[in-house]
């Protein structure tokens, strides 16, 4: 091989080695369409996505416990969190924000509290804002881009956490607001509502405050910025449960066991009771072997003195009391939207020694779902969309007490 072929091999090579990370790039970007992502680890605003739009903390904020690493603490006065002007063409799409806060309210009966604000100056035109209301408790979201064109949700924060979560989607001319993990409401816009050119993007950074409003003092702790609206079960899949425990309700045989674990909350103290039949009392994760039906509760004090609890029902059985005949699965579930019934499961998975099979049909025959566990349940959603209200079939096989059996049933999807 000459030398000017090797010269064309090797860059020939470089070409397609550039190419091939050019696609990963794009995949993973594509795949997951974060567009940013601020931990606030070592109080730095680095993105930690591919992308690399830091942030800028100004003031002196300090560095505390974060539900995951470090997070962000803001003083109300000097502090604040501005985000890159690139960003704003994100909102001019689909979108979704979320991030996690703490918020220390003040004894001032009418004070507004200015958490997130994307504004050019105090026009009410063409901003996006997100405020705490102290004398009502509650958390408003405005998107305004003129007098006609304005939507506005309210939420009241349960002041038994100690931690919060915001989550705002945007989806065509909807608007909607999750709030600690529950879905709030839709709203929907008369049209696409556009943010100001020249808006500046930040956390406790209003351009312009009124007599009765401050800016926010807490903690800001995962923000992250997505261009695609979240559904409601990539939601839940991503919640980090702050001193709430993660399980369900459960049922377990007469000397089984069940791990418990509840999400990090900053807690200087914790602890489960009562303490009969758990491996650890005070961890986050312990294992629960009770020898009865039992309510375990989770108490959390954190650092700043803020308390905090948690219950989840442990049923216990024998072997006596199984009817392996009777799996049971809902005569109907409601996908839409709402946080309440939103997937389609087996309800007493504990019948089940081994899962052979879990599928759903439409009415023509097309299989919509395929568990691949016991636990797994349907979204209502088939290959990325949302399916008709109508009546669908499941077919269960499954072992129970060492026999197989099988169940053929039909429900009632309602939107």
């Amino acid at each position: 091989m000459s030398v000017m072929q090797k010269i064309r091999h090797k860059s020939y090579f470089v070409r397609l080695v550039l190419i091939i990370a050019s696609l990963i790039f794009l995949g993973v970007r594509y795949a997951s369409a974060q567009v940013v992502h601020y931990s606030f680890d070592g109080c730095s605003g680095v993105d930690e996505t591919l992308l690399q739009a830091d942030a800028d903390l100004q003031g002196s904020i300090v560095c505390g416990c974060g539900l995951v690493g470090e997070s962000a603490t803001l003083d109300g006065v000097n502090d604040r969190i501005l985000f890159p002007e690139n960003l704003r063409d994100v909102f001019d799409q689909d979108y979704s924000v979320e991030f996690y806060f703490q918020i220390e309210t003040t004894s001032g009966a009418n004070e507004v509290i200015d958490i997130l604000s994307f504004a050019t100056d105090c026009a009410l035109d063409s901003n996006f804002t997100i405020r705490y209301l102290n004398n009502s408790n509650e958390i408003i979201v405005n998107v305004t881009e003129s007098i006609n064109a304005e939507i506005e949700t309210r939420a009241t924060l349960d002041i038994e956490n100690c931690w919060h979560h915001i989550l705002w989607v945007k989806s065509g001319l909807e608007y909607s607001l999750y709030l600690d993990n529950q879905f709030i409401s839709t709203k929907i816009a008369p049209k696409g509502l556009s943010i100001g050119k020249n808006a500046t993007f930040g956390i406790s950074n209003s351009p312009c405050l009124a007599f009765n409003e401050e800016r926010f003092t807490g903690v800001i702790d995962e923000f992250k910025i997505y261009d695609r609206p979240i559904s409601l079960l990539e939601a839940n899949n991503k919640y980090l449960f702050p001193g709430e425990i993660v399980n369900r309700d459960t049922t377990i045989f007469l000397g089984n066991s069940v791990d418990l674990s509840a999400g990090n909350n900053c807690a200087s103290t914790l602890g489960w009771t009562p303490t009969d039949g758990l491996s650890d009392p005070n961890s986050f994760i312990t294992t629960a072997t009770p020898e009865e039906s039992i309510t375990y509760t989770l108490s959390t004090t954190a650092i700043d003195g803020c308390t905090q609890t948690d219950t989840v029902r442990i049923n216990v059985i024998s072997d006596d009391d199984i009817s392996c005949e009777n799996l049971l699965l809902p005569s109907a579930f409601t996908p839409n939207g709402d946080g309440l019934n939103e997937t389609y499961r087996i309800s007493n998975t504990f019948i089940i020694e081994s899962l052979e099979s879990f599928e759903i049909f439409d009415r023509w025959g097309t299989r919509v779902f395929v568990a691949n566990g016991v636990n797994d349940g349907w979204d209502g959603f088939f290959n990325g969309a949302p399916v008709n209200p109508g009546h669908y079939i499941y077919k269960v096989n499954y072992t129970c007490q060492t026999q197989e059996f099988n169940k053929v049933g039909g429900f009632t999807v309602l939107r």
